[in-house]
């Protein structure tokens, strides 16, 4: 990916990678002064702090590590205490494909390789509120190494809104991603915008049925239909109850050599698509290549009609910070019952 273009990173952390490589000096006192002004400190902690093994073996980084401790905890503070306050963040919503080269990557690939893109390319992902802050960049549905994507979707916060033109903009991040990968749309959402897994209600999927298994498939399928519960203890598991894949597996049908259904999503079904076919077919995963899910139906996202409720606790938090900050006694107490579910 670095060999696609050159590097869009601030220069601040360009110059600190260069320096843990050894291959540029560095100006301790002028970077210093440089990152703070650029507010880079926290993105440059991290960058020390997954270089780690290096840092313990030279006495520089060791002392740049340590002079830079103090302004990661002192802009960590002011980051969170002007969290609800900062009107730049940015919450985007991206959908891309993911097909050929790139059906080998699971989850956790897709994560790192669009972390990889966006620092590449320039684009500065906010960090969360965490003890150890990571930047804001999430899968929304769980999709296995093998299975292709049409119309995949993550969340991203940026540090603020990209100035370019979005076609270009895009243009970019897909010369950056590896072959196989393509982002196609990119939404700006209000930050309090519904997490994406919490909206889904079901999947639609699409299977190229090989030629030689594909009457077995037939009559697995005439089997499932005509049953009037199929359970699947999933794995041997003796901790959990068996599902019922009638209630899950909706609308399959085999048509020429292409089956197509729907799986219903929710907290209790985000299931693997290659272990459910293989739990009505009995098939291997070998026997399953060609997967693809072709689309999400989401229901309506009901935080993105009640703005109001959202927008007098932003004047509310600045007033009680306002009133903390002079001394108050008061203690904020986060009331908020309208926490998301999360996928299982």
């Amino acid at each position: 990916m670095e060999a696609a273009s050159t590097s869009l990173e601030p220069a601040p952390l360009l110059g600190l990678r260069a320096f843990i490589d050894g291959t540029r000096p560095l100006d301790a006192a002028a970077w210093m002064a440089t990152v703070i002004a650029a507010e880079l400190v926290e993105d440059a902690g991290e960058i020390l702090r997954s270089a780690r093994h290096g840092v313990a073996e030279r006495t520089d980084l060791r002392a740049l590590e340590s002079s830079l401790k103090p302004h990661i905890e002192k802009a960590r503070k002011r980051r969170a205490a002007l969290w609800h306050l900062d009107t730049r963040r940015q919450l985007i919503r991206f959908s891309y494909t993911k097909a050929d080269g790139a059906l080998p990557f699971d989850d956790g690939d897709l994560h790192a390789i669009f972390l990889h893109a966006f620092r590449l390319e320039g684009i500065g992902l906010a960090l969360d509120l965490g003890k150890r802050p990571r930047p804001l960049l999430s899968v929304g549905l769980p999709l296995p190494a093998l299975v292709g994507g049409l119309a995949e979707c993550m969340d991203a916060v940026l540090k603020r809104e990209p100035a370019e033109a979005l076609p270009h903009l895009l243009e970019r991040l897909n010369r950056r991603l590896p072959q196989g990968l393509c982002v196609h749309t990119w939404t700006a959402l209000p930050a309090y915008a519904t997490p994406l897994g919490d909206l889904a209600m079901r999947a639609w999927w699409r299977w190229e049925v090989p030629a030689e298994i594909r009457e077995r498939v037939a009559g697995g399928l005439r089997n499932f239909q005509g049953a009037e519960s199929w359970l699947w203890d999933r794995d041997g598991a003796k901790t959990e109850a068996p599902l019922d894949l009638r209630t899950i597996v909706l609308e399959a049908r085999l048509e020429a050599a292409v089956l197509t259904f729907a799986t219903r999503l929710g907290a209790l079904h985000a299931l693997n698509p290659l272990k459910v076919l293989g739990a009505l077919f009995e098939l291997e995963a070998a026997e399953l290549q060609g997967l693809v899910r072709t689309g999400v139906d989401l229901k309506p996202d009901p935080r993105l009609g009640q703005a109001e409720r959202f927008e007098p606790k932003l004047k509310n938090m600045f007033e009680d910070a306002v009133l903390l900050g002079g001394g108050s006694n008061i203690t904020l107490v986060d009331e908020d019952d309208d926490e998301p579910l999360r996928l299982g």
